[in-house]
């Protein structure tokens, strides 16, 4: 069959034609009348990679946005975020729901993860590639659909604050319990420097071993000076001595000749000397006055021998003086070496001591640091997801769409009617054409009649102009 034997067909069949299209087009108006209106409605959250309320906020490299993205969309579809919703809306009281949950599940588990599942079965979450997260629920009742998108959005912002300042807020009053203890173990190792300190009479550690090493020098130089006299007055002692020994006059004894007594003793000894020369010349040794002169000298020598031997002696004691002063100084200095070597023990034993305080210092400071970071992330009243638009109540069903329906029923329609005038064509094929006279018959055809009128209760027909005799020929 060709298309002209087709378009003859339906030219024929015109009947059947138009009632199977009318018979699609009114099924399908029907069936988009029966089908319960669905409506979509849909709340935008917008996700931010930055977070303004934290210490630390960082970036996300594409492949961190892309999952968190996700981990965000898993999130909103997650059983806690729709139990929360389900109480949020109290729909555990709605009328009927509760029956319909015992009827479903015979009373196990709880009615709050039964709702949950069933909220989840309508929910859709979109997201592209910007920061934008589309919250989509479906429902037969416009004003229901509405509210529970804009519960799964407050209750998905309420729970990712929640997943945030939980942790945070735990982490705080960990941290917390070991900064009490950091700081007794602080305040026990400062008191224990101070406790050593008072015990061993430190008060500044560096200028107490400043002061004890200028002692120490100090003393060093006292010693060699005490040693440089010693040596001095024993070499003077030694000469007075062997002076004496082998005889000779205590005037060649330095000591002696610089004595200004012993001089002076000398000047009277020499003018009293003088004195008897001439009055011997004169008086007579039997003179009274001689005799006075001479008893006079005998005792400035006296003077002059006992002077002479205080000194020598008086050279011996300062030999031992010197000495003394030596041990003296050299006991001192080894008591000011063993204080600094106390000293030295001590230091060493504050150093530890010091550290011991830093490093408690170091770990109270780190730990401190990270309680307040945690503290203040525990205190946050957002997240970096905000509810950029609510859902509102939608006006049109997205579900059925009767203008689609229309459309697509009358070419449906159309094709559905073809075939079946192709069908009852094939099933009952009349000649319709000269074209399918020629090939039945397979022979050429000389001419065709003219159509047939009835009479309309004439006994003749009227006259046609364009009738004629005989068939005209093509």
């Amino acid at each position: 069959m060709d298309l002209n034997q087709y378009i003859l067909a339906l030219r024929a069949r015109r009947k059947a034609f138009i009632i199977a299209l009318l018979a699609t087009i009114c099924t399908a108006l029907a069936v988009a009348m029966i089908v319960p209106k669905k409506y979509v409605s849909t709340a935008t959250v917008i996700l931010d990679a930055r977070d303004e309320q934290t210490m630390s906020p960082g970036r996300m490299s594409p492949r961190e946005r892309a999952s968190y993205l996700q981990t965000q969309v898993e999130l909103v579809l997650s059983p806690r975020v729709a139990a929360q919703v389900a109480r949020d809306l109290k729909l555990a009281q709605r009328p009927g729901v509760r029956e319909a949950w015992e009827s479903e599940t015979g009373g196990r588990g709880t009615i709050e993860e039964w709702l949950a599942v069933g909220l989840k079965e309508k929910l859709t979450v979109d997201t592209s590639v910007s920061n934008l997260m589309l919250i989509n629920y479906a429902s037969d009742d416009a004003q229901f659909a509405s509210e529970v998108a804009n519960g799964f959005a407050k209750a998905y912002l309420e729970t990712t604050l929640q997943l945030r300042t939980e942790p945070t807020r735990a982490a705080a009053a960990w941290f917390e319990d070991q900064l009490t203890t950091l700081r007794a173990q602080v305040s026990q190792a400062q008191t224990r420097l101070n406790n050593f300190q008072k015990q061993k009479g430190i008060l500044v550690e560096d200028a107490r071993v400043d002061v004890e090493s200028t002692r120490l020098i100090e003393l060093s130089t006292s010693l060699m000076v005490a040693r440089l006299r010693l040596g001095d007055r024993a070499a003077r002692h030694k000469q007075a001595t062997e002076i004496l020994e082998s005889g000779g006059s205590p005037e060649s004894i330095p000591e002696v000749l610089a004595n200004a007594y012993i001089n002076g003793l000398k000047v009277d000894l020499g003018r009293v000397e003088a004195r008897i020369e001439q009055e011997s010349a004169v008086l007579g040794p039997n003179h009274p006055q001689y005799i006075r002169s001479q008893a006079e000298a005998q005792g400035i020598r006296s003077k002059l021998q006992a002077e002479t031997k205080k000194l020598i002696a008086g050279l011996g004691n300062a030999v031992e003086q010197a000495r003394k002063r030596e041990r003296d100084i050299q006991a001192a200095i080894d008591a000011q070496n063993q204080r600094l070597l106390s000293l030295k023990d001590f230091r060493i034993e504050m150093t530890s001591m010091t550290r011991d305080i830093e490093a408690s210092q170091r770990s109270y400071d780190a730990v401190l640091a990270r309680y307040m970071q945690n503290k203040i992330d525990s205190s946050a009243k957002q997240t970096n997801a905000l509810l950029l638009a609510p859902a509102i109540t939608p006006l049109k069903p997205v579900h059925p769409k009767v203008g689609l329906i229309a459309g697509l029923s009358v070419v449906l329609g159309t094709l559905l009617a073809g075939g079946i005038v192709y069908v009852l064509e094939m099933l009952d094929r009349r000649v319709r054409s000269r074209h399918d006279l020629e090939s039945r018959l397979a022979v050429p055809s000389l001419g065709r009649l003219s159509k047939w009128q009835p009479t309309g209760g004439r006994l003749l027909p009227a006259p046609m102009r364009a009738a004629r005799a005989l068939p005209q020929p093509w």
